[in-house]
């Protein structure tokens, strides 16, 4: 089921303003409308202004429309699962696995050894930068 945000932003607080908002722009919609129908100067300067406009507005269209064929192209050619690109499973394991890091007893940024606080949380003496490791827990 598609859930949409409309419902939850008109019950907040800003639901008004958002009502009010629209309404002055259908307003200012209608006005510029009737203003146009009514105003020989504005249909000149429009016609003007289109016909200077107007080769920009579909090279940037035609922009769009091939960014959008590109990517729609892109997306069912890579829409396979992260593990199936990778190839096989063990690739995937040997990214996970824990055995090729080294191991964390010296803060990386001030080279000063760091101490346990908890079990798999480790705190720099100087900076106080806290990390976390995948160690045992450690006898006190």
């Amino acid at each position: 089921m598609r859930t949409t945000r409309l419902p939850s932003l008109l019950g907040s607080r800003y639901g008004p303003l958002l009502v009010i908002q629209s309404a002055a722009n259908l307003l200012l919609a209608v006005w510029l409308y009737l203003e146009y129908t009514h105003n020989p100067f504005m249909q000149a300067y429009v016609s003007n202004a289109w016909a200077s406009v107007w080769p920009e507005i579909t090279i940037g269209i035609s922009a769009v429309i091939v960014a959008v064929v590109i990517l729609a192209f892109y997306g069912r050619r890579h829409s396979q699962s992260l593990p199936a690109r990778l190839g096989s499973k063990s690739k995937l394991e040997d990214l996970e696995e824990p055995s090729n890091l080294a191991r964390l007893d010296m803060c990386p940024f001030c080279e000063t050894p760091l101490r346990p606080i908890s079990e798999g949380r480790l705190q720099c003496r100087k900076c106080r930068r806290y990390f976390k490791s995948s160690l045992p827990k450690m006898a006190y």
